[in-house]
């Protein structure tokens, strides 16, 4: 899968707006997809953070293991995850924007064998759009919440 790349203006300074986003033990709580959090390890906070994530997705629940994998403070960090033979990328970087910060999401998959490929190949088309359609909800959901209290 090509990547996926979904930005959201926020009127918040930088700063806030990366708060909000590596607070994982609590990001649950601002992204109502989410169900549960449970943090894996002795890290709590930026590289080698390791989760466990449970949201809804495609009217299902599903649970992923995350790790950020690179930590760029305080504008950019990766999360990793391998999962149903693919190696799933999240980058999420805070750009600061004038009086506030634009957030962007991009996301990538790539298939870990040829079945996946396959199935991408196949599957890549629908799922793309609700990907599309979950990744700018989240933002959305971050941006709410790093707005109300400004």
């Amino acid at each position: 899968m090509k990547p996926v790349l979904v930005t959201i203006d926020i009127g918040a300074p930088a700063d806030r707006v990366w708060d909000v986003c590596t607070d994982i033990a609590h990001a649950h709580e601002t992204i109502p997809a989410i169900t549960r959090i449970e943090i894996l390890g002795e890290i709590q906070h930026g590289l080698g953070l390791r989760w466990r994530e449970t949201r809804v997705m495609f009217g299902k629940e599903a649970t992923e293991e995350l790790e950020i994998v690179e930590w760029r403070p305080p504008r950019e960090y990766v999360v990793g995850a391998n999962h149903h033979g693919h190696a799933y990328r999240a980058v999420v970087r805070v750009v600061p924007s004038g009086a506030g910060s634009r957030l962007e999401y991009e996301f990538s998959a790539a298939p870990l064998g040829f079945a996946a490929r396959v199935l991408g190949w196949i599957m890549g088309p629908l799922t793309k759009g609700m990907l599309v359609k979950a990744l700018n909800e989240e933002v959305l959901a971050i941006k709410t919440r790093c707005e109300e209290s400004q």
